[in-house]
């Protein structure tokens, strides 16, 4: 699927927004023209639960047969669920059941978030379990915990940037928030760092392992690189991603896109 000779775009997108059934999501991005998939551990037919061997096995073929790769899992939970002990062994179980998918997927990384502070026995924990069969485990955290991270001058008091009215300046690095955990992953989704007034663009250029394709609207809603109303260069943000050693596939992040096939080619064609 690396081949330097296919003509695709090399990005990849979240596989459950674009449909219920997954084998139809998988024929929909190869219509998109693009090769990546990033399967959710919380659809429904890709769940860890839903999948025994045979349906994994199925699965990767599926993909293969479509010329598609899977790029990884998202195991999106409540980072305070861990502190939380009517509901950490829950999330445990959830995490490690979607490393063990990942392993039988190609050994893909996870995609997570992890609270910025605390909790480190827990997430150690889990990050054995994924160093064991050879996965990744990426936080998605925002801040990442152990990163220095700059600040956006100008935002609303509610801490949504708005396009159009800031001078893009920004604050010197704040201290990190939390210690860093060896071999745990960063991953930058955008609209959330805008959200929180943070400078995503100096994030990717501290080095990461995954990156996602979106963008935040003037009202603070998920919109593709590319829309008229965001205020991201996704060229850009790739750029300094890659000029960082970032060598995985961006992944467009569809999840609360109205349509989400649509904006996705909005996405692709930004990216050239």
């Amino acid at each position: 699927m690396s081949d330097s000779s296919d003509p695709r775009p090399r990005l990849g997108i979240t596989l459950a927004p674009l449909a219920s059934d997954p084998r139809k999501g998988l024929q929909a991005i190869r219509r998109l023209g693009i090769p990546g998939v990033q399967v959710s551990a919380g659809q429904k037919g890709t769940r860890p639960g839903d999948l025994g061997q045979s349906g994994r096995r199925d699965l990767v073929v599926s993909a293969r047969r479509l010329e598609l790769e899977i790029t990884g899992v998202d195991a999106w939970l409540d980072p305070d669920c861990l502190s939380d002990s009517a509901r950490v062994d829950d999330a445990v179980s959830a995490l490690l059941g979607a490393i063990d998918l990942a392993d039988d997927l190609g050994r893909v990384p996870v995609s997570t978030r992890f609270p910025g502070v605390g909790d480190e026995s827990v997430i150690e924990a889990v990050l054995a379990a994924a160093s064991r069969v050879g996965v990744q485990l990426i936080d998605h955290g925002v801040p990442p915990r152990g990163v220095a991270v700059m600040a956006l001058n100008a935002r609303t008091p509610g801490g949504l940037i708005v396009p159009g009215e800031t001078d893009e300046s920004v604050t010197a690095a704040q201290p990190p928030l939390g210690p860093s955990i060896e071999g745990l992953g960063i991953g930058i989704d955008p609209p959330a760092w805008l959200v929180a007034g943070l400078d995503c663009l100096d994030a990717v250029g501290r080095g990461i392992s995954a990156l996602r394709l979106a963008d935040l609207s003037r009202d603070g809603m998920r919109v593709p690189i590319g829309d008229v109303d965001g205020r991201l260069d996704g060229e850009v943000l790739l750029m300094t991603a890659r000029t960082a050693r970032f060598e995985g596939l961006p992944v467009i992040d569809a999840r609360r896109w109205v349509d989400p096939f649509g904006m996705a080619k909005v996405t692709i064609d930004a990216m050239g």
